[in-house]
């Protein structure tokens, strides 16, 4: 087709933030590839701001902004919508809007999806639209589109990875420099990784959100947030980071489903990994998600989890998948009701965890051999890994199928703080059944 017939296709942004900015850019750079790929000539024509004033990193002209949602939603010109502004409301009214509108919907919002994502789908569906969400979990790593369209001939088991490169980043930092979360956090938010209020990051939700996408995407049933059992990184100390390495391990939060008999079992929580295991080396602001299925096996999708290119590389590739196919072929799963939390316990209790337990006074050895006696069964096996110089902090390796015996080891010794999360190294499992201080 000659460059001067091919049809130009319009879109309207809702958000011109970093990530937008990052889309006019790329649209503009790209413009002529993307028409030879496809045969269509992309371009922004209405982006939708809070401010005509605000400075930006893309120069567009001024009729090219607009502060009325309504200036993109009725223009019957515009066939795609993008939504980068992030949050619930109001991103939830324009994409409903848009899509009642018979708009294609392209959105990087994780959060909307999480909470509002089947019903967003349903109605795409109904009126013949996508909606598309690549950028939505990974930045740039294309797994929305594997799962949907490249591994239907498979059964996804399990996905586990590492979903938040805010935590990751700090993570790697307090094991680089041997800093405190605190130091991690302010060096995370000075680069502009972490925003002024960190806590979808450092808490665990934007890795619970992203979790969730995936596992409703490829799991016939249907997990709400409630389901996900969740914890931070906000407790993580430079002494977390010493013990784990004194056992060749690594703390990474990390997200992981799995599907086991009709059920499916969501957790994000900080993990002491061995360091060969392929999560390991994943540092900074890197994302990494690995995806267990019956034929293929195994598969690893690294890269980065966010930022301005990486976003709109993904939004831009959701842009093409609709010229190319304006009809989904993707049928939604039948979905049924997922267990709550309590009914997961026996399945998410872990039998081996890392403990790091703070005193208000130091204590003897012999002490603590004393308390774990009468704490552990002797088929449970019990390794402090070392303690802070302050003789304040221990970490433990234990492996028992009672956590409350973990509880009552902390009460024995009268600690002020307690932290507790899985353990998946190797020293406890080649250990004889032994409670022991090392």
């Amino acid at each position: 087709m000659k460059r001067e017939n091919m049809k130009t296709i319009h879109v309207g942004l809702f958000g011109l933030g970093t990530v937008g900015a990052g889309v006019v850019k790329s649209l503009i750079t790209n413009e002529e590839h993307i028409a030879s790929r496809t045969g269509f000539r992309v371009q922004v024509k209405h982006a939708l701001v809070q401010s005509f004033v605000k400075e930006r990193s893309v120069s567009v002209p001024a009729e090219f902004l607009t502060m009325d949602a309504q200036t993109i939603l009725v223009d019957p010109d515009i066939s795609i919508v993008v939504e980068v502004m992030g949050g619930v409301e109001p991103a939830r009214t324009y994409i409903c809007a848009a899509l009642l509108a018979r708009k294609h919907v392209v959105t990087a919002n994780k959060e909307l999806l999480a909470k509002h994502g089947p019903e967003l789908m349903a109605l795409a569906a109904h009126m013949g639209v996508r909606l598309l969400f690549e950028a939505s979990v990974g930045g740039g790593i294309p797994i929305v589109r594997t799962l949907q369209a490249y591994l239907t001939a498979n059964r996804v088991s399990s996905i586990r990875g590492i979903l938040n490169g805010t935590s990751n980043y700090m993570l790697t930092q307090m094991q680089v420099k041997q800093v405190t979360f605190a130091d991690a956090l302010m060096d995370a938010q000075r680069l502009g990784y972490a925003e002024a209020d960190p806590q979808s990051d450092v808490e665990g939700y934007d890795a619970a959100y992203k979790l969730l996408i995936l596992s409703n995407m490829v799991f016939p049933v249907q997990s709400t947030l409630n389901d996900i059992k969740r914890k931070g990184i906000v407790d993580i100390t430079p002494d977390d980071i010493d013990f784990a390495s004194q056992v060749d391990c690594v703390v990474k939060l990390i997200a992981q489903a799995s599907y086991v008999d009709g059920c499916v079992h969501l957790d994000v929580s900080p993990r002491l990994i061995d360091r060969l295991d392929p999560l390991a080396t994943v540092r900074d602001v890197f994302n990494a998600v690995t995806v267990s299925a019956d034929v293929v096996g195994d598969l690893t999708f690294i890269g980065r989890g966010a930022g301005e290119m990486p976003t709109a590389s993904a939004i831009i590739e959701d842009i093409v998948e609709v010229l190319r196919s304006p009809r989904t072929s993707v049928q939604p799963l039948e979905q049924h009701k997922a267990v709550g939390q309590d009914e997961q316990v026996e399945f998410l209790k872990r039998k081996e965890y890392y403990v790091r337990i703070d005193l208000a006074n130091p204590i003897s050895n012999d002490r603590i051999n004393e308390e774990m006696r009468v704490s552990f069964r002797e088929s449970e096996k019990v390794i402090q890994i070392g303690h802070s110089k302050h003789q304040l902090s221990h970490g433990f390796l234990i492996a028992t199928e009672d956590e409350e015996r973990i509880l009552l080891f902390v009460r024995k010794l009268k600690a002020i703080k307690c932290v507790v999360f899985p353990y998946e190294g190797d020293k406890l499992s080649i250990l004889p059944a032994q409670a022991m201080v090392l």
